[in-house]
Formats: C-alpha cells, sequence, structure tokens
C-alpha cells in the first residue's frame, strides 16, 4: 500500500469517526440541556468539528494532488522513495496501528462516561493516553492526568455550568 492509500485511508477512517459522533455518539450520550449556560453537546461539536474540517481539507489536498499528477508534499525530497530507509524519520508518515491505537479509547471514553463518573474516566483516559504516547513516568502520568482532569471538571462544569455526563460524584 503506498504512502498516499494510507493516508487516504487514515483520513477517511477520522471522517466515518467524525460522523459516527455527529450521528450517534454525541446526541446519544449527551445529558439533556438544562437551560443555562453553554449546551453540554457544544464542545464535543466544536472539537468533532474541527477533527472532520481538518481531515477533509487533507482529503481535498490528497484528490488535487492525485488530479495534478504530481508528487504530494509528503513524497516530495524527503520521501523519495518507499524502500530508501537510510536516515529515515517517522514525520509525515501515517500508521494506520498508530491511528487505531488513538481511536479505541476515544470511542470507550464515550461509553465509559456513561457508566463511570466523569472524573473517573477522565482520569484513566488521560493516563491511557499517556501511556499510548510513549509516556512511561508513572508520577508524571498521574499528576497530568489528576491537574487536567480537575482543571476541565472545575471549567466545564463550573465555569461554563455544562452538566458533565455519566454519574456524578459532587
Amino acid at each position: 500500500m503506498s504512502r498516499t492509500q494510507r493516508e487516504t485511508v487514515a483520513y477517511l477512517l477520522i471522517v466515518g469517526f467524525c460522523l459516527l459522533m455527529y450521528a450517534w455518539a454525541i446526541p446519544t450520550y449527551t445529558p439533556a440541556y438544562p437551560g443555562y449556560g453553554a449546551s453540554p453537546s457544544l464542545v464535543a461539536n466544536v472539537a468533532v468539528g474541527v477533527m472532520l474540517f481538518m481531515a477533509i481539507l487533507s482529503l481535498v489536498r490528497l484528490l488535487l494532488v492525485q488530479l495534478g499528477k504530481r508528487a504530494s508534499p509528503s513524497d516530495e525530497a524527503e520521501f523519495r522513495d518507499e524502500t530508501d530507509l537510510v536516515g529515515f524519520t517517522q514525520v509525515g508518515r501515517v500508521n494506520l496501528l498508530h491511528l487505531v491505537i488513538f481511536m479505541v479509547p476515544c470511542f470507550l471514553f464515550v461509553f465509559a462516561t456513561e457508566y463511570v463518573a466523569y472524573p473517573i474516566a477522565a482520569f484513566v483516559f488521560l493516563m491511557v493516553m499517556q501511556f499510548a504516547m510513549g509516556n512511561r513516568n508513572w508520577i508524571q502520568m498521574i499528576a497530568i492526568a489528576a491537574i487536567m482532569d480537575a482543571l476541565l471538571y472545575v471549567v466545564m462544569r463550573y465555569g461554563f455550568g455544562v452538566p458533565v455526563p455519566g454519574p456524578q460524584l459532587f
């Protein structure tokens, strides 16, 4: 499979994931709007919208490259030949396994927030994502997950007035 084909598959998977989030996950797992503050689905809709927009832009770029029959930026000088691995780096390469490793925890996080309290699900999600990114310093991972979890919870719940999904701890 060529690099362009891998990138196309990856971006199509991201577009499909975003459409699934818009069509099913966000409406299903977002709490009812209480009538004050921002809508509970606001942050999810914006985040998924940005991902969808960026993936579509990348697909358009790949399509224009194919129609123009010229080398894409990732196929030029740095990566001239698939077999030329001397001095090779992973920058600019799409690895579908890495994409799956990051998308599966995101998908599971949506389900976990329905059955487990948001702060617990978010803490576990942040730990898994840090581990997937290669961080193995457990003290640092726990500190970052706890601080980010608390910060996001306080900002969303008390700053924006958005009710968090799932069972409530506080």
